[in-house]
Formats: C-alpha cells, sequence, structure tokens
C-alpha cells in the first residue's frame, strides 16, 4: 500500500510547496517506488503523486504521461550505475576496467530490485521504453565508457574503441534479455571472470 498524504493536525491536506525541481525529484522518487512494486502498467498515478506530496495536475505538469516518467527514472538510474561504474575502475588498467565493469554492472542489477525488473524480469517495463530510447542509452554508455577507458590508458584506435564498446555493451543487454538458465552466469564473479576472458582481449 502506498503512502497516504500529509495531513495537519485538523486533517487538512497539506500542499507541497517545494520548488519545480524538487518536486521533480519528489515524483521521481516516488514513481521509483511505484514502479519497484507493481511495474509500470499496474503502478497507479494518484499514489505516485501521494507518495510526491504533489497534487495530480502538478506531477502531469512535469510529467505528461508514464511513459515520460519512466525514463526520468530510468535516467536516474543509469545515471547513477555510470558513477558507480565509474568509481570502480578507477586506477585500473583498460582491461582489468572492463572485467570489473562487467561484475560491478551484473552487481547492482543483482541487488537494486528496480534495475534488476527493468533489466531481467519485466518484459513490459522495457516494452515502453523505445527502441530509439534504448538507440540512445547504448550511445550515451558507449561514450562514456570510451571516455573513461581512454582516461586509463587505452590505446586502440578513437573508431575501433567505441565500436568494440558498442559491441560489448549490445552483448550484455542481449544477454540480459535472454539469460542462461543458470543463475551462476548472472553473479559478479562468474560476470567478471567471462569479461576477462572475451572482452578485456578487445580492449588495448
Amino acid at each position: 500500500m502506498s503512502a497516504g498524504p500529509m495531513v495537519s493536525a485538523s486533517g487538512r491536506k497539506i500542499r507541497n510547496t517545494a520548488s519545480p525541481r524538487d518536486q521533480e525529484d519528489a515524483i521521481v522518487d516516488a514513481a521509483a517506488a511505484e514502479f519497484t512494486e507493481f511495474g509500470v502498467r499496474r503502478a497507479s498515478i494518484d499514489d505516485i503523486a501521494r507518495r510526491a506530496q504533489v497534487s495530480r495536475s502538478t506531477l502531469y505538469r512535469r510529467f505528461p504521461n508514464r511513459e515520460s516518467l519512466l525514463l526520468a527514472v530510468a535516467t536516474r538510474l543509469y545515471l547513477r550505475g555510470m558513477r558507480q561504474l565509474e568509481n570502480a575502475m578507477v586506477g585500473l588498467t583498460p582491461k582489468e576496467a572492463v572485467a570489473e565493469a562487467f561484475a560491478v554492472g551484473a552487481a547492482l542489477i543483482a541487488s537494486d530490485p528496480l534495475m534488476h525488473r527493468l533489466v531481467v524480469d519485466d518484459e513490459e517495463m522495457r516494452s515502453v521504453i523505445s527502441s530509439s530510447v534504448t538507440a540512445m542509452f547504448i550511445d550515451a554508455v558507449t561514450d562514456r565508457t570510451v571516455a573513461t577507458l581512454r582516461s586509463l590508458g587505452a590505446t586502440r584506435a578513437d573508431d575501433e574503441l567505441r565500436e568494440v564498446v558498442e559491441l560489448m555493451i549490445r552483448l550484455i543487454i542481449s544477454l540480459l534479455e535472454v539469460p542462461s538458465g543458470d543463475p551462476e552466469t548472472r553473479e559478479p564473479e562468474y560476470v567478471r571472470g567471462y569479461a576477462t576472458r572475451y572482452f578485456a582481449p578487445m580492449v588495448w
């Protein structure tokens, strides 16, 4: 059951007088909680508004439909995940960084309920995010990963390094969308070994 609206001692609803930016953050927080618990289609817009302590009309001014709300949630999840991956790669060689990034990514998917639902469990949630958005996501991750590997000393030509990184990202998306029946293959240590054997040699 979602949290109800905050009320005063007299029973009157307390309005959210936060700035538009703070309201947006509260809405995205609330949507993330609803999507984690119920998925995209079953999530209640009214309950998201109540969690965020905003009116339904305020929510729709910020996010005109649930697809735009899911995109905001997924974007925040992506940015947080990329920061963790980049931090994990600091001080490593390019080859070590590739293996570590895959291991940390596997751990994030395993430990974060919303990320696990978005990437692995909820086909309906993935279907809401269009192929064009997925392509934009791949481009963004590729750009940041190439920049990180370059900062760690990767010397492969720019166009080749970008092709290699994009290939790795597309492969891992494919593996996540159609996972092996063996749960061990999703464990971070297995993923680290897999990436060390097959992906790391592609980077220099």
